[in-house]
């Protein structure tokens, strides 16, 4: 369980998100909670990262991704 909650005004949390996807500090079946902003949106997937939950709350934004085979 991984939980990332950067400034949101920060542009490059999809570049961390990618680049978190891709490291070996992810086992199987991973889960990774981002925090941002939702004039900032984030990507569905960032393989092999994907997206199952979403909540928008104002201009804040939570998504929950897991790693592995879509659901």
């Amino acid at each position: 369980f991984i939980i990332m909650d950067p400034p949101y005004s920060n542009l490059s949390i999809g570049r961390l998100v990618a680049k978190l996807a891709t490291s070996e500090l992810l086992g199987t079946n991973s889960l990774v909670v981002v925090t941002y902003s939702y004039h900032h949106p984030l990507d569905s997937t960032y393989a092999p990262l994907y997206r199952v939950k979403e909540r928008r709350h104002g201009d804040s934004c939570i998504a929950l991704y897991k790693k592995g085979g879509k659901p």
